[in-house]
């Protein structure tokens, strides 16, 4: 699936499913998004960035990046999780926000989980994440809960649901 609309720059962006060769890309875009949070990305913390394609197909869902001339600026998947689905991973580079492409990153997930009759959409995000958590609430979510992951960046993390 492929959406074409223009950047602030002009630039066209196209969302599109991941491919092994975006990895690189992707995690220059999550490293620095952490970064704005004194956060560091550990590989053993998020194992699934690493290899997001195989990772999400093969737990039923999908991971998508959003390219503007080759350079990765959003990602987002979605996985199976009993009769749910997780979205996972939503980070969009700051030049980027306020453009609408987190929505449609979101709106991608929410058809392919209920296109596989996910009787929800869950999430976990960290606490720290303001922006994130309006534009989910904004979509329909609901907060649902407090955990803590007890990693190396001091994560809370608030779940949020929405309805299929």
């Amino acid at each position: 699936m492929s959406h074409i609309a223009l950047s602030d720059s002009g630039a066209a962006c196209r969302v599109r499913p991941v491919r092994n060769d975006d990895v690189p890309g992707l995690l220059d875009l999550i490293r620095g998004v952490y970064a704005e949070y004194g956060q560091t990305l550990y590989p053993d913390e998020e194992p699934h960035v690493f290899d997001p394609g195989a990772y999400f197909r093969g737990h039923g869902g999908e991971f998508w990046v959003a390219d503007v001339g080759g350079t990765i600026v959003a990602t987002c998947g979605v996985k199976r999780v009993g009769d749910d689905a997780e979205l996972k991973t939503l980070y969009v580079h700051a030049a980027h926000r306020r453009q609408g492409l987190a929505r449609r990153l979101v709106d991608l997930c929410i058809a392919h989980a209920a296109s596989r009759d996910a009787r929800r959409l869950i999430l976990w995000s960290d606490t720290r994440f303001l922006d994130a958590h309006r534009l989910y609430r904004r979509l329909g979510f609901t907060l649902d809960g407090l955990r803590e992951l007890k990693d190396s960046n001091f994560t809370w993390e608030f779940g949020f649901f929405k309805p299929l």
